[in-house]
């Protein structure tokens, strides 16, 4: 009988352990998984913050232009030569494009397009737009 009582309190048996073991390695791998994620959004959001800027920056660069200068740009596309330069910000490279249209959105505007492409670990675009008196 004495020997049955320590038995008893011989402590976890080896299937116990692994399945408290399985269990703490799923739990830890969703931590990972998660930390990934957070970390990729992360990037993600300064990159498009980055982005924002530039193409704001361009904008209000455009938009400040004496009339007599701005009627003088020629970027009926973003692959019109003098239309585009690059930028370096966060760590990044990114191409700035823009497209001025006449008359448009009405007559008597001119709207501005500023594309903003850049690779993160894909390739990325943004576009913004403005209208401004001719």
């Amino acid at each position: 009988m004495k020997l049955k009582q320590l038995n008893n309190l011989a402590g976890f048996s080896l299937i116990e352990i692994l399945v408290a073991l399985t269990i703490f390695t799923f739990a830890v791998l969703g931590l990972a998984v998660g930390t990934v994620t957070i970390t990729r959004t992360n990037n993600n959001s300064h990159l498009n913050a980055a982005a924002i800027n530039l193409a704001q920056a361009k904008l209000e660069e455009l938009r400040a232009m004496k009339n007599t200068v701005f009627t003088a740009l020629s970027c009926a596309s973003y692959s019109t030569s003098g239309c585009s330069d690059t930028q370096a910000a966060s760590g990044k490279t990114f191409v700035r494009s823009w497209m001025i249209t006449a008359n448009s959105p009405a007559a008597g505007m001119n709207k501005i397009d500023v594309k903003i492409d850049w690779t993160d670990y894909t390739s990325q675009t943004m576009t913004f737009s403005s209208s401004v008196a001719q």
